[in-house]
Protein backbone atom coordinates (compact mmCIF):
# COMPACT_ATOMS: atom_id res chain seq x y z
CA UNK A 1 0.00 0.00 0.00
CA UNK A 2 1.35 3.41 -0.97
CA UNK A 3 2.02 6.07 1.61
CA UNK A 4 -0.36 9.03 1.30
CA UNK A 5 2.39 11.36 0.03
CA UNK A 6 3.34 8.96 -2.78
CA UNK A 7 -0.28 8.31 -3.68
CA UNK A 8 -0.94 12.05 -3.87
CA UNK A 9 2.17 12.64 -6.01
CA UNK A 10 1.35 9.85 -8.47
CA UNK A 11 -2.27 10.96 -8.73
CA UNK A 12 -1.25 14.53 -9.55
CA UNK A 13 1.30 13.27 -12.09
CA UNK A 14 -1.32 11.13 -13.79
CA UNK A 15 -3.70 14.07 -14.08
CA UNK A 16 -0.94 16.04 -15.82
CA UNK A 17 -0.01 13.08 -18.10
CA UNK A 18 3.38 12.55 -16.45
CA UNK A 19 4.73 9.03 -15.94
CA UNK A 20 7.59 8.35 -13.49
CA UNK A 21 10.29 6.20 -15.08
CA UNK A 22 10.82 4.11 -11.96
CA UNK A 23 7.29 2.73 -12.33
CA UNK A 24 7.69 1.90 -16.01
CA UNK A 25 11.36 1.07 -16.40
CA UNK A 26 10.91 -2.57 -17.42
CA UNK A 27 8.46 -1.71 -20.18
CA UNK A 28 10.52 1.28 -21.36
CA UNK A 29 13.89 -0.51 -21.25
CA UNK A 30 13.40 -4.27 -21.73
CA UNK A 31 16.52 -6.40 -21.73
CA UNK A 32 15.93 -7.44 -25.36
CA UNK A 33 13.33 -7.01 -28.13
CA UNK A 34 9.85 -8.27 -27.29
CA UNK A 35 8.10 -8.14 -30.66
CA UNK A 36 4.33 -8.24 -30.82
CA UNK A 37 4.68 -9.78 -34.27
CA UNK A 38 4.41 -13.56 -34.01
CA UNK A 39 5.75 -16.23 -36.37
CA UNK A 40 2.94 -17.15 -38.75
CA UNK A 41 2.25 -18.84 -42.07
CA UNK A 42 -0.49 -18.28 -44.64
CA UNK A 43 -1.18 -21.23 -46.95
CA UNK A 44 -1.30 -20.53 -50.67
CA UNK A 45 -4.20 -22.93 -51.04
CA UNK A 46 -6.26 -20.52 -48.93
CA UNK A 47 -4.79 -17.27 -50.26
CA UNK A 48 -5.27 -18.20 -53.91
CA UNK A 49 -8.85 -19.23 -53.21
CA UNK A 50 -9.59 -15.89 -51.53
CA UNK A 51 -7.89 -13.99 -54.35
CA UNK A 52 -9.80 -15.80 -57.09
CA UNK A 53 -13.13 -15.28 -55.35
CA UNK A 54 -12.36 -11.62 -54.72
CA UNK A 55 -11.61 -11.28 -58.43
CA UNK A 56 -15.10 -12.55 -59.18
CA UNK A 57 -16.95 -10.52 -56.56
CA UNK A 58 -15.04 -7.32 -55.78
CA UNK A 59 -14.70 -4.49 -58.27
CA UNK A 60 -11.64 -2.27 -58.11
CA UNK A 61 -13.86 0.67 -57.20
CA UNK A 62 -15.18 -1.25 -54.21
CA UNK A 63 -11.72 -2.48 -53.28
CA UNK A 64 -10.19 0.98 -52.97
CA UNK A 65 -8.70 0.78 -56.50
CA UNK A 66 -6.49 -2.19 -55.52
CA UNK A 67 -7.86 -5.70 -55.03
CA UNK A 68 -5.31 -6.45 -52.33
CA UNK A 69 -5.78 -8.80 -49.39
CA UNK A 70 -3.55 -7.79 -46.49
CA UNK A 71 -1.98 -10.43 -44.27
CA UNK A 72 -2.93 -9.64 -40.67
CA UNK A 73 -0.43 -10.99 -38.18
CA UNK A 74 -2.39 -12.38 -35.20
CA UNK A 75 -0.01 -10.74 -32.74
CA UNK A 76 -0.84 -7.21 -33.87
CA UNK A 77 -4.32 -6.91 -32.44
CA UNK A 78 -6.28 -7.02 -35.68
CA UNK A 79 -4.15 -4.51 -37.59
CA UNK A 80 -3.81 -5.50 -41.28
CA UNK A 81 -0.02 -5.75 -41.03
CA UNK A 82 2.29 -8.72 -41.50
CA UNK A 83 4.85 -7.28 -39.07
CA UNK A 84 5.00 -4.12 -36.99
CA UNK A 85 6.79 -2.34 -39.86
CA UNK A 86 5.68 -4.17 -43.02
CA UNK A 87 2.34 -4.47 -44.79
CA UNK A 88 2.13 -7.51 -47.08
CA UNK A 89 -0.69 -8.59 -49.34
CA UNK A 90 -1.75 -10.77 -52.22
CA UNK A 91 -3.10 -8.64 -55.06
CA UNK A 92 -5.32 -9.96 -57.85
CA UNK A 93 -5.87 -8.30 -61.23
CA UNK A 94 -8.36 -9.67 -63.74
CA UNK A 95 -7.51 -9.87 -67.42
CA UNK A 96 -8.02 -6.62 -69.38
CA UNK A 97 -8.38 -4.73 -66.11
CA UNK A 98 -6.71 -1.50 -64.95
CA UNK A 99 -5.86 -0.58 -61.36
CA UNK A 100 -5.87 3.24 -61.60
CA UNK A 101 -2.93 5.55 -61.02
CA UNK A 102 -2.13 6.90 -57.59
CA UNK A 103 0.91 7.73 -55.50
CA UNK A 104 1.84 7.60 -51.83
CA UNK A 105 4.78 8.20 -49.53
CA UNK A 106 4.83 4.56 -48.47
CA UNK A 107 7.58 2.65 -50.26
CA UNK A 108 6.39 -0.44 -52.12
CA UNK A 109 7.61 -3.56 -53.87
CA UNK A 110 5.85 -6.36 -55.70
CA UNK A 111 6.89 -9.90 -56.57
CA UNK A 112 5.09 -11.52 -59.49
CA UNK A 113 3.51 -14.86 -58.56
CA UNK A 114 1.62 -15.73 -61.74
CA UNK A 115 0.00 -14.34 -64.88
CA UNK A 116 0.81 -13.24 -68.41
CA UNK A 117 0.28 -9.84 -69.99
CA UNK A 118 0.33 -7.88 -66.74
CA UNK A 119 2.22 -4.62 -66.53
CA UNK A 120 2.92 -1.80 -64.12
CA UNK A 121 3.72 1.78 -65.06
CA UNK A 122 5.85 3.68 -62.55
CA UNK A 123 6.44 7.37 -63.17
CA UNK A 124 5.87 6.94 -66.90
CA UNK A 125 8.02 3.78 -67.24
CA UNK A 126 5.85 0.85 -68.38
CA UNK A 127 7.20 -2.60 -67.59
CA UNK A 128 5.72 -6.02 -68.31
CA UNK A 129 5.86 -8.57 -65.51
CA UNK A 130 6.27 -12.33 -65.61
CA UNK A 131 6.46 -14.95 -62.90
CA UNK A 132 9.45 -14.34 -60.62
CA UNK A 133 9.96 -10.70 -61.61
CA UNK A 134 10.57 -8.23 -58.77
CA UNK A 135 9.43 -4.62 -59.20
CA UNK A 136 9.97 -1.56 -57.01
CA UNK A 137 7.77 1.45 -56.42
CA UNK A 138 9.70 4.37 -54.85
CA UNK A 139 7.82 6.84 -52.65
CA UNK A 140 5.61 9.49 -54.26
CA UNK A 141 5.92 7.93 -57.72
CA UNK A 142 2.79 7.67 -59.83
CA UNK A 143 1.94 4.05 -60.57
CA UNK A 144 -0.88 2.08 -62.14
CA UNK A 145 -1.25 -1.59 -63.03
CA UNK A 146 -3.02 -3.29 -65.88
CA UNK A 147 -3.30 -6.33 -68.08
CA UNK A 148 -3.18 -6.61 -71.86
CA UNK A 149 -4.04 -10.30 -71.68
CA UNK A 150 -7.06 -12.38 -70.82
CA UNK A 151 -5.46 -14.19 -67.88
CA UNK A 152 -5.65 -12.90 -64.32
CA UNK A 153 -2.43 -11.84 -62.64
CA UNK A 154 -1.48 -12.21 -58.99
CA UNK A 155 1.48 -10.86 -57.07
CA UNK A 156 2.72 -10.23 -53.55
CA UNK A 157 2.90 -6.63 -52.34
CA UNK A 158 5.04 -5.35 -49.49
CA UNK A 159 4.96 -1.75 -48.24
CA UNK A 160 6.35 0.10 -45.25
CA UNK A 161 2.83 1.33 -44.38
CA UNK A 162 2.98 0.56 -40.61
CA UNK A 163 6.28 2.41 -40.27
CA UNK A 164 5.09 5.27 -42.46
CA UNK A 165 1.95 5.67 -40.37
CA UNK A 166 3.81 5.36 -37.06
CA UNK A 167 6.05 8.24 -38.14
CA UNK A 168 2.95 10.31 -39.01
CA UNK A 169 4.26 10.59 -42.57
CA UNK A 170 1.49 9.20 -44.81
CA UNK A 171 0.46 11.11 -47.92
CA UNK A 172 -1.72 9.75 -50.72
CA UNK A 173 -2.99 11.22 -53.99
CA UNK A 174 -5.31 9.80 -56.61
CA UNK A 175 -4.35 10.30 -60.25
CA UNK A 176 -6.36 12.63 -62.48
CA UNK A 177 -6.65 9.77 -65.00
CA UNK A 178 -6.82 6.02 -64.46
CA UNK A 179 -3.85 5.40 -66.74
CA UNK A 180 -0.85 7.69 -66.63
CA UNK A 181 0.95 8.71 -69.79
CA UNK A 182 3.80 6.41 -70.76
CA UNK A 183 6.79 8.69 -71.25
CA UNK A 184 9.54 6.11 -71.71
CA UNK A 185 10.34 3.26 -74.06
CA UNK A 186 8.79 0.01 -72.78
CA UNK A 187 11.13 -1.51 -70.17
CA UNK A 188 13.43 1.52 -70.48
CA UNK A 189 14.95 1.14 -67.02
CA UNK A 190 15.91 -2.47 -67.83
CA UNK A 191 17.53 -1.39 -71.08
CA UNK A 192 19.46 1.41 -69.35
CA UNK A 193 20.38 -0.12 -66.01
CA UNK A 194 19.79 -3.87 -66.38
CA UNK A 195 23.51 -4.59 -66.53
CA UNK A 196 24.48 -3.37 -63.09
CA UNK A 197 28.17 -2.80 -63.74
CA UNK A 198 27.41 -0.16 -66.38
CA UNK A 199 25.33 3.01 -66.56
CA UNK A 200 24.86 5.80 -69.12
CA UNK A 201 28.02 7.90 -68.92
CA UNK A 202 26.11 11.20 -68.98
CA UNK A 203 23.88 10.37 -66.00
CA UNK A 204 24.68 10.86 -62.34
CA UNK A 205 24.08 7.90 -59.99
CA UNK A 206 20.66 7.66 -58.34
CA UNK A 207 21.29 7.10 -54.63
CA UNK A 208 17.97 7.18 -52.78
CA UNK A 209 16.40 4.21 -54.57
CA UNK A 210 17.23 1.90 -57.43
CA UNK A 211 16.81 3.37 -60.93
CA UNK A 212 15.98 -0.15 -62.14
CA UNK A 213 12.20 -0.59 -62.02
CA UNK A 214 12.14 -4.36 -62.43
CA UNK A 215 14.58 -7.20 -61.74
CA UNK A 216 13.83 -9.93 -64.27
CA UNK A 217 13.61 -13.53 -63.08
CA UNK A 218 15.89 -14.99 -65.74
CA UNK A 219 18.71 -12.68 -64.57
CA UNK A 220 18.02 -13.42 -60.91
CA UNK A 221 17.95 -17.18 -61.47
CA UNK A 222 21.25 -17.08 -63.35
CA UNK A 223 22.83 -15.13 -60.49
CA UNK A 224 21.60 -17.69 -57.95
CA UNK A 225 23.00 -20.58 -59.96
CA UNK A 226 26.33 -18.80 -60.40
CA UNK A 227 26.65 -18.01 -56.69
CA UNK A 228 25.85 -21.60 -55.76
CA UNK A 229 29.00 -22.69 -57.60
CA UNK A 230 31.34 -20.60 -55.45
CA UNK A 231 29.91 -19.50 -52.07
CA UNK A 232 27.02 -20.04 -49.66
CA UNK A 233 25.90 -18.69 -46.28
CA UNK A 234 25.69 -21.06 -43.28
CA UNK A 235 22.45 -19.32 -42.26
CA UNK A 236 20.71 -18.66 -45.59
CA UNK A 237 22.46 -20.98 -48.10
CA UNK A 238 22.52 -19.33 -51.55
CA UNK A 239 21.24 -15.83 -50.80
CA UNK A 240 21.26 -12.66 -52.88
CA UNK A 241 20.12 -9.14 -52.03
CA UNK A 242 18.48 -7.05 -54.73
CA UNK A 243 20.53 -3.85 -54.89
CA UNK A 244 20.68 -0.42 -56.45
CA UNK A 245 23.05 -0.94 -59.42
CA UNK A 246 24.50 2.55 -58.92
CA UNK A 247 25.39 2.23 -55.24
CA UNK A 248 25.25 -1.44 -54.23
CA UNK A 249 22.86 -0.46 -51.44
CA UNK A 250 19.32 -1.79 -50.85
CA UNK A 251 16.73 -0.94 -53.49
CA UNK A 252 14.99 1.52 -51.15
CA UNK A 253 15.56 3.35 -47.86
CA UNK A 254 13.18 1.39 -45.66
CA UNK A 255 13.12 -2.07 -47.25
CA UNK A 256 15.51 -4.54 -48.69
CA UNK A 257 14.57 -7.70 -50.57
CA UNK A 258 16.33 -11.03 -50.90
CA UNK A 259 16.07 -14.07 -53.10
CA UNK A 260 17.57 -17.29 -51.79
CA UNK A 261 17.92 -20.88 -52.84
CA UNK A 262 17.93 -23.68 -50.31
CA UNK A 263 19.64 -26.53 -52.12
CA UNK A 264 18.47 -30.15 -51.82
CA UNK A 265 19.36 -31.64 -48.45
CA UNK A 266 20.62 -28.38 -46.94
CA UNK A 267 19.81 -27.53 -43.32
CA UNK A 268 21.01 -24.02 -42.49
CA UNK A 269 22.14 -23.00 -39.03
CA UNK A 270 20.00 -20.77 -36.84
CA UNK A 271 20.54 -17.08 -36.23
CA UNK A 272 18.49 -14.09 -35.20
CA UNK A 273 18.49 -10.46 -36.28
CA UNK A 274 16.99 -7.18 -35.19
CA UNK A 275 14.69 -6.94 -38.19
CA UNK A 276 11.46 -8.50 -39.40
CA UNK A 277 10.93 -10.35 -42.66
CA UNK A 278 8.05 -11.58 -44.80
CA UNK A 279 8.89 -14.66 -46.93
CA UNK A 280 7.16 -15.92 -50.06
CA UNK A 281 7.85 -19.45 -51.31
CA UNK A 282 8.62 -19.03 -55.00
CA UNK A 283 9.39 -22.66 -55.72
CA UNK A 284 9.64 -26.01 -53.99
CA UNK A 285 8.84 -27.04 -50.45
CA UNK A 286 10.70 -27.10 -47.18
CA UNK A 287 10.77 -26.24 -43.51
CA UNK A 288 11.62 -23.18 -41.46
CA UNK A 289 12.11 -23.50 -37.72
CA UNK A 290 11.17 -20.15 -36.19
CA UNK A 291 11.46 -19.64 -32.46
CA UNK A 292 11.47 -23.40 -31.91
CA UNK A 293 8.33 -23.99 -33.99
CA UNK A 294 8.46 -26.03 -37.19
CA UNK A 295 6.73 -24.40 -40.17
CA UNK A 296 6.25 -26.64 -43.22
CA UNK A 297 5.85 -24.64 -46.41
CA UNK A 298 5.35 -25.17 -50.12
CA UNK A 299 5.11 -23.07 -53.28
CA UNK A 300 3.03 -19.93 -52.82
CA UNK A 301 2.95 -19.92 -49.02
CA UNK A 302 3.88 -16.74 -47.15
CA UNK A 303 5.39 -16.69 -43.66
CA UNK A 304 6.81 -14.21 -41.17
CA UNK A 305 9.97 -14.13 -39.05
CA UNK A 306 9.70 -11.55 -36.24
CA UNK A 307 12.58 -9.49 -34.91
CA UNK A 308 15.20 -11.19 -32.70
CA UNK A 309 13.77 -14.65 -33.30
CA UNK A 310 16.01 -17.60 -34.13
CA UNK A 311 15.26 -19.13 -37.51
CA UNK A 312 16.75 -21.78 -39.78
CA UNK A 313 15.70 -23.39 -43.07
CA UNK A 314 15.64 -27.00 -44.22
CA UNK A 315 15.12 -28.52 -47.66
CA UNK A 316 14.29 -32.18 -47.09
CA UNK A 317 14.18 -33.02 -50.81
CA UNK A 318 17.09 -34.97 -52.26
CA UNK A 319 16.65 -33.55 -55.74
CA UNK A 320 14.58 -30.34 -55.85
CA UNK A 321 15.68 -26.86 -54.87
CA UNK A 322 13.54 -24.43 -52.87
CA UNK A 323 13.42 -20.69 -53.66
CA UNK A 324 12.41 -18.04 -51.12
CA UNK A 325 11.78 -14.34 -51.73
CA UNK A 326 11.72 -12.00 -48.72
CA UNK A 327 11.02 -8.36 -47.92
CA UNK A 328 12.82 -7.07 -44.83
CA UNK A 329 12.97 -3.82 -42.86
CA UNK A 330 16.75 -4.08 -42.29
CA UNK A 331 17.76 -0.71 -43.86
CA UNK A 332 15.77 1.20 -41.23
CA UNK A 333 17.50 -0.62 -38.38
CA UNK A 334 20.92 -0.18 -39.97
CA UNK A 335 20.38 3.55 -40.59
CA UNK A 336 19.32 4.08 -36.97
CA UNK A 337 22.21 2.06 -35.57
CA UNK A 338 19.86 -0.57 -34.11
CA UNK A 339 20.69 -3.61 -36.23
CA UNK A 340 22.45 -6.60 -34.72
CA UNK A 341 22.73 -10.29 -35.53
CA UNK A 342 23.53 -13.34 -33.43
CA UNK A 343 24.20 -16.95 -34.33
CA UNK A 344 22.84 -19.75 -32.18
CA UNK A 345 25.79 -21.48 -30.51
CA UNK A 346 24.00 -24.21 -28.54
CA UNK A 347 23.22 -27.62 -30.05
CA UNK A 348 25.72 -27.08 -32.88
CA UNK A 349 23.66 -24.15 -34.16
CA UNK A 350 20.32 -25.95 -34.53
CA UNK A 351 17.16 -25.22 -32.55
CA UNK A 352 15.22 -27.80 -30.61
CA UNK A 353 11.79 -28.16 -32.20
CA UNK A 354 9.11 -27.73 -29.55
CA UNK A 355 6.03 -27.97 -31.76
CA UNK A 356 4.81 -27.97 -35.36
CA UNK A 357 2.72 -25.07 -36.63
CA UNK A 358 -0.83 -25.94 -37.63
CA UNK A 359 -2.97 -22.98 -38.63
CA UNK A 360 -6.08 -24.86 -37.51
CA UNK A 361 -4.66 -25.46 -34.04
CA UNK A 362 -2.46 -22.37 -33.67
CA UNK A 363 -3.08 -20.30 -30.54
CA UNK A 364 -5.15 -17.15 -30.84
CA UNK A 365 -3.16 -13.96 -30.49
CA UNK A 366 -4.35 -10.42 -29.99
Amino acid sequence: MLEPEFEKLYSEMEQCHVKPLWLAERSVNPSQPQPKTVPWLWKWSQLSNFARRAGELVTLARGGDRRAMGLANPGLGGAPYATSTLWAAVQWLNGREVAPAHRHTAQAIRFMIDGQGAYTTVQGDKIYLQRGDFAINPPWHWHDHGSDGDEPAVWMDALDVPLNNYLDAPFFEQGAKDVQQVTAVIDESVLKYGIGQLRPAWEQPVARYSPLSVYKWQVTERALNNLAKVAVSPFDDVALEYTNPHTGRPVMDTMTCWIQMIRPGVHTKAHRQVNSAVYHVVEGRGVSIIGGVRFDWQQGDIFVVPSWTYHEHLNESRSDRAILFSAQDTPVLVALGKYREEALTANNGFQTVKETFDVEKAPAYG
